[in-house]
């Protein structure tokens, strides 16, 4: 039992006659005859009443076809949309959570715009995380921050943020410190793992100093929030902090010699195929 011979069961049961079949189908009434005559030895009885002019559905040809119907029709269905189908396929992004919150909701809306078939599937996680799930083959693209061995991975530098040292004014009421003088307060940070945690752990432990959280979080906004009410001191990306220190409900906080800054990345599994859709959104970014 094949495609073909379903097609042409179909048409017969709906104009019952071989010739109009054939015609209707473009083929032989002898291609129309072999056809039937083949379901017919693989249901091991008659699926037609051979009348005068025309065939009529036994009852077993009534119950192949209510079977065959449905399947059909899908498989038309698929073969209408085959060339399509790429286009359709979802993407998976894994995010890093610093990148989620300020720019990927607008990308994912640009591309939606020159590709509104494809169906985003997005994850949010620490930039380690995130890392992770495109290795393991989970997500087909990732946006990390900070720095990453490049190994079998093709990586695509396309921002940098910089990130700040704030605290409430009732907490620090002088705009500038030194590094000692900063690591001696109550520090509010982000969880392990991070990147904006390791971009910071990383020029604290260049001067010889080491860090010791009062607070950690994986959510910059609580951080924000405990700041603001005078729990300590918080390093996060500028972009995040700054209509807080515009408001005054947040002192930004300067170290001689210490500006900190992380890189934004795609990334991509360099051996990984690359649907139309994800190429696409690789030409967006």
């Amino acid at each position: 039992m094949n495609f073909k011979h379903c097609i042409i069961f179909r048409e017969v049961a709906r104009v019952e006659n071989f010739t109009k079949a054939a015609n209707n189908l473009f083929i032989t009434q002898s291609a129309v005859s072999h056809a039937i005559r083949e379901l017919e030895n693989e249901a091991e009885t008659k699926l037609f009443e051979r009348l005068h002019k025309s065939v009529k559905l036994t009852k077993t040809g009534e119950l192949l076809l209510q079977e065959i119907l449905p399947i059909l029709e899908n498989l038309e269905n698929v073969e209408s949309r085959i060339k399509n189908l790429e286009c359709e396929t979802p993407i998976h992004i894994a995010s890093c959570i610093t990148f989620a919150q300020i720019w990927l909701p607008q990308l994912i809306r640009k591309f939606q715009e020159i590709s509104p078939n494809t169906k985003i599937n997005v994850e949010v996680h620490s930039a380690l995380k995130a890392l992770k799930l495109l290795k393991q083959g989970k997500v087909d693209i990732a946006f990390i921050e900070g720095k990453i061995i490049q190994g079998a991975l093709e990586i695509r530098k396309f921002s940098s943020y910089e990130l700040c040292i704030v605290s409430s004014p009732s907490y620090c009421n002088t705009a500038e410190l030194s590094l000692s003088q900063l690591l001696g307060m109550d520090l509010l940070l982000r969880e392990r793992g991070s990147a904006v945690r390791e971009t910071f752990e990383s020029a604290v432990t260049l001067q010889g100093y080491k860090v010791h959280a009062s607070w950690e979080s994986v959510d910059s906004q609580s951080l924000i929030e405990a700041t603001k009410n005078s729990l300590g001191v918080s390093i996060l990306p500028k972009i995040l902090v700054e209509q807080e220190i515009e408001k005054g409900n947040l002192l930004q906080i300067f170290i001689p010699d210490f500006k900190l800054f992380n890189d934004i990345t795609v990334v991509i599994n360099k051996n990984k195929y690359k649907s139309a859709s994800l190429e696409k959104l690789c030409k967006l970014i």
